[in-house]
């Protein structure tokens, strides 16, 4: 391409350029212009319906100015009315003297255009007397109110300034009883006062305490300058200076301090310290004998309450103290069975000023209780239940303000509780399937052995059992149904049959005619009672779980002399009878 095609093309392009740009221009031009042609008339219309729909107040507004107006110009115009009939009148007397006035008509018309009837002395009285009568009652007004009137106080024969109220002085009689009765000292200084109301122009009234000042001046008592220290409002004495027991008093609250940024700490006891005022000198106070006191012990009698959960050595530690301690203290407390709400005595050395603090705590609690559901089950014995559906605790995250007193807690308000886990309810099925006391296995075993005592089964043991001497005291036979029937091994008489630990439900036959004593343990029901005797083969027992066990089985044992030996020996029961080892 040829250096002239090369710039025409160009020339094109930017052409093209300009072109576009120019059309853009214009586009937005037109999009303003519109924009600004409805918003015109917009306001316009706006403003139309406005100015109708305000019509009636206009109207309203017009002629109540109108009427003021003709008010306000109503002696004018009769002034003016008045004006042109004297300058008519002064037209006649030029004509009657030759188109002269005269000295005596000049002043005649002045004095007429001035203090006629209509004159302009008259119009201007009619304007000033009101508004001098409103400025004169203003006057007396604003006079009235600043005159201040006040109860004048003498006390004893003495006057001591000008007070609000009576009630002032019974108030400063107060804070006067409170300087002069210090811990351990008491003493009344008399003051009998009189009242009377006067005024007082610019005076100030006194406040209770330098009324109370000036009292303590007149009795005539030794006095010093101080601030007086109050504890639950009773008087310990007075300080010159409290800036070392401040100090101590904020480093006993900033021990208790914590990262918790909503806790608030303060002292149970009202504190006051910076009273300042006239105190006898007698009880001035050394500042270091008070931040003593203050920092000491007290030894108190107080009461812990049991909380659900707790346990002996747990509240123990709650409240510092020892076991010991605690047992002398509450007599019998360690054979005590605890419940929630309990009241437990503590004696102990407690801060001189206790410490509240309250802070926001969350935390979890696990322990949500589960409701528990029944049903009937025609599969279980009468008198029998199981459950078939384990309750499960629930789960709850619980915000609370919570209160301690010297670090013991004293208050727990719970503000807000949050489900993490729902509780699980737990399923019983109670059993209705009539039970088989009185009926009997069918069979026999060979003499002076034991009959199998359930229906199938097979023994469960381990490899290094045969038969239980090592702790376990039996075998288990396995592989039979909950609540299955257990039966007599032998005909004897019945040594126990209830709950036996570990065992369960367990019953106990003592057999007379073979010396020896068979256990048939971890049963869901009992069908016999102790004292009854049975027979070979009669129904005893359902099969379960109960006490410690793992599964559903029936424990076996024979003892003699309550020794424990090998069941297996005792049993009827043949080589092919089932065994199956673990381990």
């Amino acid at each position: 391409m040829n250096k002239k095609n090369k710039e025409k093309n160009l020339n094109g392009f930017k052409n093209g350029i300009y072109t576009g740009i120019a059309v853009f221009g214009g586009y937005i031009a037109d999009t303003l212009l519109t924009a600004a042609k409805y918003t015109t008339q917009g306001v316009k219309f706006a403003s139309k319906a406005l100015w109708q729909a305000t019509s009636g107040i206009r109207s309203t507004v017009a002629a109540f100015l109108k009427k003021v107006g003709v008010f306000l110009l109503r002696p004018m115009k009769s002034f003016f009315k008045y004006s042109d009939g004297n300058a008519k009148a002064l037209e006649k007397i030029k004509e009657k003297n030759g188109g002269k006035v005269g000295i005596t008509g000049a002043i005649a018309f002045t004095g007429r255009l001035l203090f006629g009837k209509k004159g302009i002395a008259v119009i201007l009285f009619n304007f000033a007397v009101p508004i001098i009568s409103v400025f004169f009652l203003f006057s007396v007004i604003t006079y009235a109110n600043s005159i201040n009137y006040a109860v004048k106080l003498n006390v004893n024969g003495k006057f001591l300034g000008y007070i609000e109220s009576e009630q002032v002085f019974l108030d400063a009689k107060e804070v006067l009883r409170e300087r002069v009765n210090y811990l351990g000292h008491d003493m009344d200084i008399e003051v009998l006062p009189s009242y009377s109301i006067e005024q007082i122009g610019n005076n100030e009234t006194l406040t209770k305490y330098q009324i109370a000042d000036l009292m303590l001046k007149n009795s005539g008592i030794s006095l010093d300058y101080g601030y007086g220290f109050f504890i639950n409002d009773v008087f310990y004495g007075a300080l010159t200076d409290f800036t070392k027991v401040k100090e101590c008093l904020d480093k006993m609250l900033d021990k208790y301090k914590t990262d918790n940024n909503t806790e608030v700490i303060n002292f149970v006891d009202e504190i006051r310290y910076n009273e300042a005022g006239l105190y006898l000198s007698d009880s001035m106070m050394d500042e270091d004998w008070l931040i003593g006191l203050l920092s000491g012990n007290k030894e108190e009698a107080s009461f812990y309450t049991v909380e659900d959960g707790d346990s002996h050595s747990l509240i123990a530690d709650k409240v510092n103290l020892t076991s010991e301690r605690l047992e002398a203290l509450n007599p019998g407390f360690e054979a005590w069975e605890l419940h929630g709400g309990d009241i437990i005595k503590i004696k102990n050395e407690v801060p001189f000023l206790s410490v509240s603090i309250t802070r926001t705590e969350v935390y979890k609690v696990d322990t949500i209780p589960f409701s528990t559901e029944t049903y009937q089950d025609d599969s279980v014995y009468e008198g029998s239940s199981r459950v078939t559906q384990e309750g499960r605790y629930g789960e709850n995250e619980v915000t609370a303000d919570v209160t301690y007193i010297n670090g013991v807690e004293a208050k727990r308000n719970i503000t807000n509780v949050k489900q993490l886990l729902a509780p699980v309810s737990e399923i019983i099925a109670i059993g209705t399937k009539p039970t088989p006391a009185g009926t009997f296995k069918e069979g026999s075993a060979a003499y002076g052995k034991f009959l199998w005592p359930v229906e199938g089964g097979y023994i469960s043991q381990w490899a290094h059992w045969d038969g239980g001497y090592d702790g376990h005291k039996g075998i288990d036979i396995a592989g039979v149904a909950y609540g299955q029937t257990v039966y007599a091994g032998a005909g004897g008489v019945v040594t126990f049959a209830g709950w036996d630990g570990g065992l369960g439900n367990c019953v106990k036959i003592y057999h007379e005619d073979l010396g020896v004593t068979s256990v048939y343990a971890h049963n869901s029901i009992l069908f016999v009672s102790t004292g009854q005797r049975v027979a070979q083969g009669e129904a005893i027992a359902g099969a379960g779980q109960t006490g410690i066990a793992q599964g559903i089985h029936v424990h076996f044992g024979i003892q003699i002399n309550g020794v424990a030996v090998n069941p297996r020996a005792y049993l009827d029961i043949t080589d092919e009878t089932p065994i199956k080892i673990y381990g």
